[in-house]
């Protein structure tokens, strides 16, 4: 019986010992996908895994602080950009049940001066981005120019004002931020609070979010810096006040904390399941076809999986948060390079989880007469194009005149992205005509574009 008994001692011991090296293996491969994309010098990253409710992965790596090299940990504080729409979305949800208002409502009801051309928009065409109303961010002088300075809500939404509406409402799905900051007034109006306490008395607090918060010019503990990469190299992001992103961009938080708040959206402690379903629920527009936006959340696909999730961009952060219900795996990154990309290293970590197979890249020497029969625009719809260009030796991707993007050939019809999932590899139709397929981030099937 003693013999049998140190055996059983022994065995329980070892076994316990491979479970830490096979956790050990595991956390080490994840760590391995934040070496991968974020240098240690930098701006970086900081991530969270959660499946069934047990935190898989969590860390962090770059400096918070490049300047007095204080590096980011996962308790760093990152702007959210509009994220922040999910809390705003769900405020709305929070006052429709106490019987404060319904998304039915027209928003003249609330916001009376604010002109709609001549359409009823409704709280919920806000949340949809189907008001038809302008996106602010998209005003050059106003972005470049005005932003640096605080302004009052009604003031900022007098100067709203002057943007004409580019579409009828429920035409169809533009993103808006003027909408949301529309809805935190809303907000404002029927809560009797600033949109800032409401968030944080009735959300931040009630979860004890502890180091989440409307942004401002307060002291912040563990707030990380917003940087941006140039080609010169990293610089001091330029200033935004926190008064212009409002209900559409404003809040801070951490991975930890978007864990708990998404934790307790979903599952009914917030709001009930009924309200959470209709925030998840495509919108149907005027010709009867659905957006994939509900409230304050995208209704997209990672490879074969249904998400609900959104991104953020603010000067100086970028972040992406991501849900998968069917296996119950929710993952948040965010970053201090307004540049940078934490969805890469989310998608990598997801794909590790869940089997998905992951591209691998090496450079491959092109023949330039084979390149040279690739190059050209393609029509992706009747209103976009996306052209591949030879300039100085490298080659870029280009859409509808916007940035460049340099794309490094993988074989005689492929090219990919540096630092990315995604790719582009060429082919021919059944007309034989020369097809662009574009590849982003483990979709399965391609966006095709068609030679002109």
């Amino acid at each position: 019986m003693k013999h049998l008994i140190v055996i059983f001692l022994f065995l329980g011991h070892n076994f316990a010992n491979f479970g830490v090296i096979a956790q050990n293996r595991l956390d080490n491969n994840y760590q391995s996908i934040l070496t991968k994309y974020v240098s240690n010098k930098g701006p970086g990253v900081a991530v969270i895994m959660v499946k069934n409710g047990e935190i898989l992965f969590e860390s962090a790596r770059g400096m918070a602080n490049i300047e007095h090299q204080v590096p980011l940990t996962t308790n760093s504080v990152f702007r959210l950009g509009s994220i922040t729409k999910q809390f705003t979305a769900a405020a709305i949800m929070m006052l429709q049940e106490q019987g404060r208002l319904n998304v039915k409502d027209d928003m003249k009801k609330y916001v009376p001066d604010f002109p709609t051309e001549g359409n009823t928009i409704t709280i919920e065409h806000l949340l949809t981005h189907t008001s038809g109303l302008a996106n602010y961010t998209d005003d050059h002088d106003l972005f470049s120019l005005e932003i640096q300075v605080p302004i009052d809500l009604d003031k900022m939404l007098k100067r709203f004002e002057e943007h004409p509406m580019p579409h009828k409402t429920g035409e169809v799905m533009q993103y808006s931020n003027t909408g949301y900051v529309l809805l935190g007034k809303i907000i404002e109006v029927a809560s009797g609070q600033t949109y800032a306490d409401f968030i944080e008395n009735e959300i931040f607090k009630k979860l004890d979010m502890n180091s989440s918060q409307y942004g401002g010019e307060q002291i912040i503990a563990n707030r990380a810096n917003g940087y941006d990469k140039t080609a010169d190299g990293v610089v001091n992001a330029s200033h935004i006040d926190m008064s212009w992103p409002h209900a559409a961009g404003s809040l801070l938080s951490t991975v930890g904390d978007l864990n708990i708040w998404f934790k307790a959206l979903r599952s009914g402690k917030i709001i009930s399941d009924k309200s959470y379903q209709q925030m998840i629920k495509p919108f149907q527009l005027n010709d009867g076809t659905f957006s994939d936006y509900g409230y304050g959340i995208r209704i997209n696909k990672l490879n074969k999986y249904d998400t609900v999730e959104h991104g953020g961009g603010i000067p100086g952060f970028v972040t992406w948060a991501v849900y998968i219900p069917t296996e119950d795996l929710y993952v948040a990154a965010l970053t201090n390079a307004g540049n940078g990309d934490p969805g890469v290293v989310a998608r990598s970590l997801i794909a590790k989880v869940l089997n998905i197979p992951l591209p691998n890249f090496e450079p491959y020497k092109i023949a330039h007469s084979k390149a040279k029969t690739l190059l050209g625009s393609y029509s992706i719809s009747e209103d976009s194009e996306r052209t591949l260009l030879l300039e100085d030796g490298k080659y870029y991707t280009q859409r509808d005149g916007g940035r460049k993007f340099e794309v490094i050939p993988f074989s005689q019809e492929g090219f990919y992205y540096d630092n990315s999932l995604t790719y582009i590899q060429f082919d021919k139709n059944e007309k034989q005509q020369q097809v662009m397929n574009f590849y982003y981030s483990l979709i399965i099937d391609p966006q095709k574009a068609v030679k002109e």
